[in-house]
């Protein structure tokens, strides 16, 4: 039996809000057809910013310890990731934020540079011709074939692997747990300043959506700043020199790496992380909400993919690593995005960083936790529609439990998809082409981050 609605969760039918008219731009973005309003789309917005950002602080930090200067790797940040934003909400229109993943910045500076011992620009090179081959197989359509090639089992399965990954984000910027060579490695401390923040906001924006409150992530996360504040006090540490220096590695890209077979499995293992990651963020951040229409495909998607791997070749040129659609926009989705419009708000916000590196400075972290947090919860715990099966709990437990230990999205979609295309095979009928090619590539990549890496 198909489960009854939640707010939020699935579509249907609307009507037309006041506040959201039927201009061009209304049919556009198909505001008033997914029952959404202006109002609500920027306060997604802003709250899909809120919650990711820490990037514009994080990213430059971790890229500069593999040698890239830290403004470049800001400017990088904040000028691609708030272009890349806009463009995915003017030209894909669906509410998908733009930025350096977080687990391509630390390959690129701790193993790449760190323990392979290349140099920032050879790396800069690798994550170029990456995102080269990104956009050949996003013009071919060879990305949508893969997505339209999942199996409803996977697409929820994806979908908990996300809010898995996105709640170990929040705990681990809460402290609750450390990490040891991008791995879980025991449990931090559950009493400080951070650990505090992250129930603060937590429980308030539990307590406000219980109201039915749409700005339960961001008023959470509000209070969890104020009494972050109030114990660990203001920080009056710069983040940058501004955009001072932020030209510094442009185009200081090494494109001649590309002749060094040594460097041929880095950038297969690039492109599988962003490849598949971007695939698991978008399907997973999508399902069981409008975003996806009736027959499981998500309009825009190709514009999207497009998107993210143009923004990769950019932000390879300015000086960061690969760019992704990022899982935080689950943040703005949870207060409403239904358009472009929530992205482009956002965009805009992440470019203005470039000019308000003074306020970045007193912006805490651990202030998102307990938004981040949150959304988890609600991501796995949304209604599947259709019901579960025997299958659909297996692959569903394997993505989140490689998730769990590997805090790495694609080797847990490489999970996903062994399992299924194990079942597959077992129950003698015959794979989708496309899952048994993605299934050998993802394997693939995997093995070669281990072995390599």
């Amino acid at each position: 039996m198909t489960p009854p609605d939640r707010p939020g969760l699935r579509p249907k039918p609307v009507a037309a809000h006041p506040g959201s008219g039927h201009g061009a731009v209304d049919r556009y973005f198909r505001l008033s057809a997914r029952g959404s309003t202006w109002r609500r789309e920027i306060f997604a917005g802003l709250s899909t910013f809120l919650a990711l950002s820490y990037i514009v602080v994080v990213n430059p930090a971790i890229l500069s310890q593999g040698g890239i200067p830290h403004a470049a790797a800001f400017f990088a940040t904040a000028a691609v990731g708030g272009l890349a934003t806009m463009i995915m909400g003017l030209w894909a229109r669906l509410p998908f934020a733009v930025a350096p993943g977080m687990e391509m910045n630390a390959m690129i500076a701790f193993s790449v540079v760190g323990t392979l011992s290349y140099t920032w620009p050879e790396a800069l090179g690798m994550v170029f011709w990456s995102g080269i081959a990104m956009l050949a197989v996003s013009l071919l359509r060879l990305r949508e074939a893969v997505i339209n090639a999942i199996p409803p089992q996977m697409r929820s399965a994806l979908a908990a692997a996300v809010g898995t990954f996105i709640g170990l984000i929040g705990v681990q910027i809460g402290h609750l747990v450390t990490t040891s060579d991008g791995r879980l490695s025991g449990l931090g401390d559950w009493t400080g300043p951070p650990a505090i923040a992250l129930y603060t906001g937590l429980a308030v924006a539990l307590a406000l959506d219980a109201l039915g409150a749409r700005a339960a992530a961001v008023l959470g996360g509000i209070a969890a700043a104020a009494l972050y504040c109030a114990f660990a006090g203001i920080s009056t540490e710069a983040v940058h020199d501004g955009v001072h220096g932020s030209g510094s590695a442009l185009l200081r890209f090494d494109l001649t790496v590309i002749s060094d077979p040594r460097a041929w499995s880095i950038i297969l293992v690039l492109f599988a992380l962003d490849f598949f990651g971007s695939i698991a963020k978008v399907v997973g951040l999508s399902a069981h909400t409008p975003l996806m229409d009736g027959d499981g495909q998500v309009p825009g998607m190709r514009q999207a993919l497009l998107v993210d791997a143009g923004a990769t070749v950019a932000g390879s040129a300015a000086g960061s690593s690969s760019f992704v659609a990022f899982v935080e926009s689950a943040v703005g989705i949870r207060a409403g995005a239904r358009t472009g419009i929530a992205a482009i708000v956002t965009g805009l916000l992440l470019f203005s960083c470039l000019f308000l590196d003074p306020l970045l400075a007193h912006v805490p972290v651990e202030a998102t936790t307990g938004a981040l947090v949150f959304v988890a919860v609600k991501m796995l715990t949304a209604p599947r529609s259709g019901g579960v099966d025997r299958l659909g709990l297996a692959v569903t437990a394997t993505a989140v439990g490689v998730t769990i230990v590997t805090l790495a999205i694609d080797q847990a979609m490489a999970a996903a998809f062994l399992v299924t295309t194990a079942a597959s095979v077992l129950g003698r009928r015959r794979p989708h082409p496309a899952l048994w090619v993605t299934t050998l590539v993802l394997t693939a990549s995997v093995l070669l981050h281990y072995l390599h890496l």
